[in-house]
C-alpha cells in the first residue's frame, strides 16, 4: 500500500476503507507522507466526498494519532460544548460559569481565531488565562470548579492539527466530512459523555443556509452515535451579531455583565437561556422548562454564575479574580463615535462584514502569526432593527492606537437607517439529535 494507491483510488470515486485511512494518518505521523502527497488525497477527497462509512473510518484513525481523555467516575453529567463560530459568540464564557452551578460539569477545548468568526482562547488570552493545561491540571480543575477551557496540546489528535493546516491552505476547508471528522475527533477525544453542538447558520457563519447546517450536524449525531455518545444539535442564526460587543476582551466585559444580570442584548439572552434549558432537560437534571428557566434565573440572581466566573479565573490564573476586576477592566485609549445622520431603525447590512472589519481594527487575524491589539472592538449602541434618533451614537469604536479614517467609513457603509423596522429571525432554528 502507497498514498499514490489511495490517491489513485479516490480519483476514481472508490471507496477508502478503514485499514487505508489507518495507513494515511500513520504516515502522515510519522513524515513518511509529503505534504503534496497529503493535500493531493485531500483533493480527492475535496471533491468526490466520502461516505459515511469512510467519514467515520477518517474521524477513527485522527482520534487514535493522539491519547484520549479518561475522567474521575465521580465526574457526573459531563459535556462538551461547541460552536462552530460567529460574529460576537461570547457563548462559552457565559453558559460555562452558569451550567457549573446546576450540576453540570463542562470539558472543552477551544482554537484561536483565523479570519473574521474570533476565537476563544484569543478572548481568553486577552485577560491572561492560562489555557494549555495538562490532562491532569485540566482534572484538578474539573474536580473543583466543574469546568475548564483548554487549547489544543500536542497530545490530543494531532493528526487533526496537520490536517487542518494543509486544508487551510490548500483550498479544502468546505468539505462537510472532512468538517465532522476535524471537529468530532476532538470531541470524542475529550471523552464525554454528552455533546451540545452550537451550528451558526447565515451571513457571518461558515454555513450560510440551513440546509448545509443540518447536513452537518446530521453527520455528526451519526458519527457521535458510532461511538456511543450523546449529541444534540442547535441551528442558531448568525445573521445578526450574537451580542452588542464585538471583538475581544470587550466580549469578555458583555459576558461578565451577563453573568452578572446585565442582560443588553436580548437576542444573546435568548440563546443562553435555550440553550442551557435543553442541556438541562437532555440531562434529566430539570423536568420541565419552566423548571429550567427558574434554575437558570436563580443562579444568576443569587450571584453564583458570577462567582463561578470569578473561581474559574483563580484555577486558570486569569486577571478577573475579584469583584472590582469585573467593573472597570476595559478601557482602551482611543475611541470613535459613528452617529446617526437621521432617525429610523437600524440594519447591518452584512453581518460578515462587521467581522472582516475587526480584522482592520486588528481584533482578527488575516494570517496566523497576526498579533491582535485586544482591546480594539466594537460597541453596538444600536442593535439590529432599534430606533435611532439622528445625532445619536449606533457604534462605538475601541482600539490601542488611533482609528483609521478608512474603517469608519467602512462601517458608515455597512449600516441602514430605514423607517422601517426590520424583522430579524428567531435566534433557534432547529433542534436535533
Amino acid at each position: 500500500m502507497t498514498i499514490l494507491d489511495l490517491i489513485e483510488k479516490k480519483k476514481n470515486n472508490k471507496k477508502i476503507s478503514e485499514k487505508e485511512f489507518d495507513f494515511f494518518i500513520n504516515g502522515l505521523l510519522n513524515n513518511e507522507i509529503k505534504d503534496y502527497q497529503i493535500t493531493a488525497f485531500l483533493m480527492t477527497i475535496y471533491f468526490n466526498k466520502l461516505d459515511f462509512d469512510e467519514t467515520f473510518y477518517l474521524t477513527k484513525a485522527i482520534i487514535n494519532s493522539g491519547k484520549i481523555f479518561s475522567w474521575p467516575s465521580s465526574v457526573e453529567n459531563l459535556i462538551d460544548k461547541h460552536s462552530t463560530g460567529g460574529i460576537g459568540d461570547k457563548v462559552s464564557l457565559i453558559i460555562l460559569p452558569l451550567l457549573s452551578c446546576l450540576d453540570v460539569n463542562v470539558a472543552k477545548i477551544s482554537g484561536r481565531g483565523l479570519g473574521y468568526t474570533g476565537g476563544t482562547i484569543d478572548k481568553l488570552d486577552s485577560i491572561n488565562m492560562k489555557t494549555d493545561l495538562t490532562n491532569l491540571e485540566a482534572t484538578e480543575i474539573l474536580l473543583k470548579n466543574h469546568f475548564f477551557i483548554m487549547q489544543q496540546t500536542k497530545d490530543i489528535v494531532p493528526a487533526d492539527k496537520i490536517l487542518y493546516e494543509l486544508r487551510d491552505t490548500s483550498g479544502t476547508i468546505n468539505n462537510i466530512s472532512l468538517i465532522v471528522a476535524s471537529i468530532m475527533s476532538k470531541k470524542i477525544a475529550l471523552n464525554t459523555n454528552h455533546i451540545y453542538l452550537d451550528v451558526k447558520v447565515g451571513d457571518g457563519a461558515f454555513f450560510s443556509n440551513l440546509n448545509d447546517a443540518i447536513e452537518f450536524g446530521e453527520l455528526c449525531i451519526a458519527v457521535g452515535k458510532k461511538f456511543n455518545k450523546n449529541v444534540l444539535v442547535h441551528y442558531t442564526d448568525m445573521n445578526k451579531p450574537l451580542g452588542r460587543c464585538l471583538g475581544n476582551l470587550i466580549e469578555v466585559k458583555e459576558a461578565v455583565d451577563f453573568l452578572q444580570g446585565k442582560f443588553e442584548c436580548l437576542y444573546l439572552k435568548e440563546l443562553i437561556f435555550e440553550f442551557s434549558k435543553d442541556i438541562l432537560l437532555d440531562l434529566n437534571i430539570c423536568k420541565t422548562p419552566d423548571e429550567a428557566i427558574t434554575k437558570i434565573e436563580n443562579a444568576i440572581n443569587s450571584k453564583k454564575a458570577i462567582t463561578a466566573f470569578l473561581n474559574w479565573n483563580k484555577f486558570q490564573q486569569g486577571n478577573l479574580k475579584t469583584i472590582q476586576n469585573l467593573n472597570n477592566f476595559y478601557n482602551p485609549k482611543f475611541k470613535k463615535e459613528i452617529k446617526s445622520w437621521k432617525d429610523g431603525y437600524v440594519n447591518f447590512t452584512s453581518n460578515k462584514q462587521l467581522g472582516l472589519i475587526l480584522i482592520d481594527l486588528k481584533a482578527g487575524r488575516k494570517v496566523k502569526n497576526d498579533k491582535l491589539d485586544f482591546l480594539s472592538g466594537l460597541y453596538l449602541n444600536k442593535y439590529s432593527g432599534e430606533f435611532v434618533k439622528k445625532n445619536e451614537t449606533i457604534i462605538t469604536v475601541y482600539a490601542s492606537s488611533e482609528i483609521d479614517e478608512q474603517i469608519l467609513n467602512k462601517i458608515k457603509e455597512n449600516i441602514e437607517i430605514s423607517d422601517k423596522k426590520i424583522d430579524l429571525n428567531k435566534t433557534i432554528l432547529k433542534v436535533s439529535k
